[in-house]
């Protein structure tokens, strides 16, 4: 199964071009000022640790720095590098979709800085340029130098898609020969793999843009080698202390880096969770083209073990902070949980890779969880505010006095010392139409329901119209050589009815005309209120529920209910909901109105106490939880708890 290049894809949908819209005039040239220290924001720590980089960004000054064109030191995360390539990459998608000279003009500057920066025999990295220059693919259980350099391949492919200037592909390609050099089979040559996982995914999509065998060789050593000698970091560190060049002594968790053992022999969710998404990522693009059977078991199991066992409701993933990373099965925490921005981005990825490799629409369903969800909730409706966390409940009073709780943040920062999660929220959002529609030969799979024309010119062109997920109707249109439509059903939606002169099949998961040359079909639905229950083995969400329509996971918010959400309780079996559109936080809001109860308070000072609890009627407001956290500091809550008796 295949993409399409997204120049043949034009988005309509008022949602989706309402976010790119908001990426292109808002996020892309505030994220510029940013790394380029022009403006004066609030750079805040992503978690409470006096050593982790905070104040400013300084990722564009790192690489004048590396190129002589000015006088420093490097400031940040070792990693920085990536922040430049990952807004490369989305002002390209941007470019695509709109033109925009002055950020072309922008862009081709910045692609001429990192021109400058990297070496004559290709290896660019400003960190180990510019502070550890012996050590060059040598501290790889923590360097990130093939992270950043799969960063700049995805931004390479972008850019030369959206204009057709090479440039920066030239880079990325001789950053990879450099690579070439250093690692592989051969004697004398690296056989380890980066730390942080991106470089494999990244070199797959190269083999698809340029069709050179090498970038998949490449990418599929750097998943058979990983795990392959659980030792490898240890004699490396062992090493660099013989040579004289560090004295460093650190601890390497295998399990945090998933190099325990080899990717296709891993079947459980485990370690950092953008990290395992990443590899995951990888797996799933190197399986669709080698047909490496172990590699597809390996990335089916361990989809499986998240999506039913570790996976929050909102397509949320990573449990906890100690290791931003999974836990256990069913351990869901709500309040202490991480669910970073970049590891739903990564679920979506990975979701999307594993659906065209096997052709489930299970994945669809996921993706599309996380994508409106998660995802989205990791950028303020300005575009200029981000979490890197994305927690199901808040009470900043109670967080702000839990050492546990550093890391929640019940307003969206500024900016953030570790800013992967503001240019990769970018980029998804700017390339959405990429996941919106795939093929085969026969084929041709509607993955989303998102307003877009599709033209493959001398073959066909599919159009579908409406305004789900605000409306109920989908209008499709088809023309040209006999294809097979398989309309994949959104999660949540019922009661399908559909009004074509061509005959269709129905499934649970899709709607599928058999080899149509020109078909015209309006699809209705219903997007009732679903009242979701958590497997009762989450015990953090037991006597609880969860409200969604179509898409969206709702939430009560204190700017619509005042403090106290704690007090909120719910009754399934009599619950009146209402929604309405309103404009308060996008152009188009569905919000909800739902008649519950509310707990009296106690009166005196017991805190235990042997009595009923006593409720009272009150209507409760929800919005979807990818809007919380835009009025101001506030309590917030997805799981509401069940009421008892009245």
């Amino acid at each position: 199964m295949k993409e399409f290049a997204l120049n043949k894809i034009q988005l309509t949908d008022e949602f989706w071009q309402g976010y790119q819209e908001l990426v292109r005039k808002e996020t892309i040239p505030y994220q510029y000022q940013v790394l380029n220290d022009e403006i004066d924001v609030d750079v805040q720590a992503e978690r409470e640790d006096p050593n982790l980089p905070a104040g400013k960004s300084h990722a564009l000054a790192n690489f004048r720095i590396a190129a002589g064109q000015m006088e420093g030191e490097h400031f940040g995360w070792f990693f920085q590098d990536s922040d430049v390539y990952k807004w490369i990459e989305s002002a390209g998608y941007s470019l695509l979709n709109t033109s925009d000279p002055q950020l072309e003009k922008t862009v081709d500057e910045v692609i001429d800085l990192v021109a400058a920066a990297q070496e004559a025999d290709g290896y660019l990295n400003t960190f180990f340029q510019l502070t550890r220059p012996k050590l060059k693919y040598r501290q790889l259980y923590f360097s990130h130098e093939l992270y950043c350099a799969g960063h700049l391949v995805e931004a390479a492919i972008a850019y030369d898609q959206a204009t057709g200037k090479d440039k920066l592909l030239t880079v990325a390609e001789k950053n990879i020969a450099n690579i070439c050099t250093h690692f592989g089979r051969e004697p004398g040559k690296i056989q380890g793999a980066d730390g942080h996982q991106e470089i494999e995914l990244a070199l797959v999509r190269l083999y698809e843009y340029t069709g050179k065998q090498t970038y998949l060789t490449l990418a599929d050593f750097f998943l058979e080698v990983r795990g392959e000698d659980p030792a490898f970091y240890e004699k490396e560190i062992l090493k660099n202390q013989a040579d004289g060049l560090s004295d460093e002594t650190p601890r390497v968790d295998l399990t945090y880096l998933q190099a325990y053992d080899q990717p296709k022999k891993q079947h459980e969710a485990k370690g950092h969770a953008v990290r395992m998404l990443y590899m995951a990522s990888g797996m799933a693009k190197v399986a669709q083209h080698t047909q490496d059977q172990a590699l597809r078991g390996a990335c089916e199991a361990i989809w499986e073990d998240i999506a039913c066992k570790k996976m929050y409701v909102t397509g949320g993933v990573g449990s906890t902070v100690h290791g931003e990373a999974f836990v256990g099965p069913y351990d869901l925490p709500n309040d202490t949980m991480y669910c970073e921005t970049c590891a739903a981005i990564a679920l979506v990825q990975f979701s999307f890779e594993l659906f065209k490799l096997t052709n489930e629409p299970k994945y669809l369903a996921t993706m599309e969880r996380a994508l409106y969800n998660s995802v989205l909730s990791g950028a303020a409706i300005d575009g200029k505010h981000f979490f890197y966390v994305n927690p199901l409940e808040v009470n900043p009073q109670r967080d702000q006095e839990n050492p546990d709780k550093g890391h929640v943040k019940a307003q969206r920062p500024d900016w953030l010392g570790c800013a992967c999660c503001p240019p990769n929220f970018a980029r998804m959002v700017a390339s959405l139409q990429r996941l919106v529609y795939t093929c085969d030969q026969e084929k041709l799979y509607v993955n989303l329901f998102v307003a877009s024309r599709l033209e493959e010119p001398d073959q066909f062109t599919f159009e579908q119209t409406g305004g789900f997920p605000f409306t109920e109707d989908l209008t499709i249109r088809y023309q040209g050589i006999p294809k097979t439509l398989i309309i994949h059903k959104p999660n949540g939606l019922s009661k399908f009815q559909i009004d074509s002169e061509h005959e269709w099949q129905e499934t649970n998961e899709a709607i599928i005309f058999e080899a149509v040359e020109n078909v015209t079909a309006n699809i209705r639905f219903e997007q009732p209120l679903q009242i979701l229950r958590a497997n009762p083995q989450v015990i953090q969400a037991i006597n609880q529920v969860a409200l969604q329509r179509g898409p969206f996971v709702y939430c009560i918010e204190e700017a619509d209910n005042r403090q106290a959400l704690w007090r909120c309780r719910i009754d399934p079996q009599a619950l009146e909901a209402t929604f309405a559109k309103e404009d308060t936080l996008l152009p188009t809001t569905l919000r909800l109105a739902i008649k519950g109860y509310q707990s009296e308070e106690w009166s005196g000072t017991t805190l235990y106490e042997e009595r009923a609890e006593t409720v009272i009627p009150r209507t409760w407001q929800l919005i979807p939880y990818h809007l919380w956290g835009n009025r101001g500091i506030g309590e917030m809550r997805v799981w509401l708890p069940l009421v008892g008796k009245k």
